[in-house]
């Protein structure tokens, strides 16, 4: 394992013991997201482990995987994302019948619309670790079940109130092209979000802290913005009216937003959508402030992480907004209270429970260190 990612997560949780689990998380992925491999060749696109965000043994275990079950095998060494095309990625994938990405770069493109290439599969699971420990193992269809119910009862809700510790209130109602669908053209393994609940008919405050972060559509510099003091970010539906709190802070915040959006030619001050993790075995022990790039392409996934996508007026935005220790009133009803998602409390999320009861102990018993202290 890559020393610069040993350690990191808490993923290695093992699961309920019911017989339910995969035989490993390498077999989850394959068997559970590209299917029927026995004479296919899948490119397995990894991002080389120097830079420190995956490591050489997560997809080396997919590639014995595929190749045990009758996969021929292409295996390609990627350097970082770039805010243009891989030729040479593009030319190998257009040989295969399915991609498997370990980078960054298969996050670049899950929004592209008018690409007709192989299935592509977006491994977020980094190192050994977290693809072989409870987050990689969680039964893949049964999260992906979980996560169509939740889009249900958040996406035909009549109203979803969201507050966190720190002051963020903000409420509406889901906009009516909200539908349930998949929402992008990959298949991202594990499951750890739902479908973004759009921002339009939203209004009220967030309370911003310790970083923002771009979204993984572009690279830009600075990568990120550190925060030495809360920011709040006003806002009615897509608009973000203003920014309070200290002046300087404030002002940086500003600077950065338009920094940004010169950069891609945006609007600086548009807000897309919001959505919460919903994987209950993923977590991230290492303090964020070690790699907050890392820490926001990873944490996401986790209960304890509400994050906005802004600036841009397209899916994604380019600056996320991570908001610890949300509470999601759907109807009255905290589907997430305190960070700790109840899927019990709703008829929909709850007969998913009914089904898979590995699922079910899981989220009785949810990772918790999202590399946050408060």
């Amino acid at each position: 394992m890559n020393l610069q990612t040993k350690g990191l997560f808490e993923a290695s949780r093992t699961l309920p013991a019911s017989g339910h689990a995969p035989a490993s998380g390498a077999a989850n992925l394959v068997e559970n997201c590209i299917g029927d491999v026995a004479g296919k060749t899948v490119l397995v696109v990894c991002e080389d482990p120097k830079y420190g965000w995956y490591d050489a043994a997560a997809p080396a275990a997919v590639c014995d995987e595929l190749r045990a079950r009758g996969a021929r095998v292409r295996q390609m060494v990627v350097g970082l994302p770039e805010n243009r095309p891989n030729a040479a990625v593009q030319t190998a994938m257009n040989r295969a019948d399915s991609v498997i990405f370990f980078s960054r770069l298969g996050d670049q493109g899950r929004f592209n619309w008018h690409y007709s290439g192989p299935a592509c599969v977006m491994s977020y699971a980094l190192d050994q670790d977290m693809l072989e420990g409870g987050y990689g193992r969680l039964d893949h269809h049964a999260m992906h079940q979980m996560k169509a119910a939740i889009d249900e009862v958040t996406l035909r809700a009549g109203h979803i109130e969201v507050t966190c510790p720190r002051g963020t209130h903000f409420e509406g109602t889901p906009a009516v092209s909200a539908a349930p669908g998949n929402e992008v053209i990959i298949t991202r393994f594990p499951v750890g979000i739902p479908q973004p609940v759009l921002n339009d008919g939203f209004r009220g405050k967030a309370v911003l802290a310790n970083y923002l972060t771009p979204t993984g559509s572009k690279v830009y510099d600075p990568e990120y913005l550190a925060l030495s003091a809360p920011v709040t970010a006003h806002f009615e539906g897509n608009r973000i009216t203003g920014f309070t709190g200290d002046a300087a802070m404030v002002g940086a915040v500003e600077s950065h937003y338009e920094t940004v959006a010169r950069q891609f030619g945006i609007d600086a001050f548009n807000i897309d959508s919001w959505h919460a993790g919903i994987h209950p075995l993923m977590g991230y022990d290492r303090p964020a402030a070690v790699n907050p790039l890392r820490w926001s392409g990873t944490v996401f996934q986790n209960q304890r992480i509400l994050h906005f996508h802004t600036c841009g007026s397209g899916p994604p935005g380019e600056i996320c907004w991570m908001i610890l220790d949300p509470t999601i009133r759907v109807d009255g009803v905290a589907l997430w209270q305190d960070g700790r998602l109840h899927p019990e409390r709703f008829e929909a999320t709850g007969r998913i429970l009914d089904l898979h009861p590995d699922l079910a102990m899981a989220y009785a018993n949810p990772v918790t260190a999202c590399g946050l202290d408060s």
